[in-house]
């Protein structure tokens, strides 16, 4: 039993005023590219589960662009591997904050994903000996006993929301919306895998739980996350693929569209904004190993 994790796509995505020539904003282009690459990549491993852990959709209202990309990658997704099981939950991105709204991405139940959207929900597969335990961005999960299905032989937590205490500082002030939930409560070692979704880093929770991370750099604070990830030793952003039967673990990263830049940082302590910017411009010096320009590293 193969399967794929994708998590936090944030189709919809948009940054910055330039536009691609047909008009659509370029970082929205940017981040449907890089999904289109992660559904091939995931069409190529033929697994026999996908799974989808949550904010798939930047907003709660999405752009039509952005909702045609979705269903057509999603469709071409469950034709190319018909006998595999799909499964998304809604996270905090996607679910609207009136129930009469509506959540868009019941819209892919007409392909063949299913969608948890308004409550957990155990999803089993009998043909596959498989149950999915599928747990939304929604309020009281708290309270839930997450517990595995004794009868199926492969158990899979699949859940938005934020372990207590993953988030480094520079996230966590950032993403308050999202549920909390004590590791004590999902209780990895009673599942054969628990995919996260919600924090756009990779990161392994547990031996056999990890967030996926998001596909491409679509968070409040892309550059503390490009940060983290030089920390880390990550290659960027990407998807998993977890063997259940073996435990063999894969990070399948995915290059992004547009190269996030992170520049050095330049110190201007104690400097007017005249001086700041005059600087480069008054001494042609690049900036110093420390980071500072010439002319302030002297002042």
């Amino acid at each position: 039993m193969r399967l794929v994790h994708l998590s936090d796509l944030h189709l919809g995505f948009r940054q910055f005023q330039r536009l691609t020539p047909s008009g659509i904003n370029q970082r929205e282009a940017d981040v449907a590219g890089t999904f289109r690459r992660a559904i091939e990549r995931t069409i190529a491993l033929q697994p026999d589960l996908v799974v989808i852990a949550g904010d798939v959709f930047h907003n709660v209202r999405p752009t039509n662009p952005a909702i045609l990309q979705a269903f057509q990658q999603f469709s071409r997704l469950c034709r190319e591997l018909p006998r595999a099981a799909v499964v998304m939950v809604a996270g905090n991105h996607d679910l609207p904050r009136t129930t009469e709204t509506g959540c868009i991405l019941r819209l892919f139940t007409d392909v063949g994903v299913t969608v948890v959207d308004t409550e957990a929900r155990r999803i089993d597969f009998p043909d596959r000996e498989l149950s999915v335990y599928a747990v939304p961005d929604v309020p009281g999960v708290r309270d839930l006993t997450l517990e595995p299905d004794p009868a199926a032989r492969w158990n899979v937590l699949l859940l938005h929301g934020e372990v207590e205490g993953m988030l480094p500082p520079h996230a966590a002030p950032l993403e308050r919306a999202a549920v909390e939930i004590p590791k004590e409560q999902i209780g990895p070692e009673r599942w054969d895998y628990v995919a996260l979704g919600h924090y756009h880093v990779y990161r392994e929770v547990a031996p056999n739980a990890f967030y996926s991370g998001s596909v491409d750099y679509t968070s409040a604070n892309a550059w503390g996350e490009l940060v983290e990830e030089r920390e880390a030793g990550l290659p960027g952003k990407g998807f998993i693929e977890r063997d259940l039967a073996t435990g063999a673990h894969t990070f399948h990263p995915l290059p992004a569209s547009r190269p996030l830049l992170d520049l050095p940082a330049i110190s201007a302590r104690g400097m007017s904004s005249a001086r700041v910017v005059a600087c480069p411009r008054s001494t042609g010096s690049p900036a110093t190993p420390s980071g500072s320009c010439s002319a302030i590293s002297r002042s």
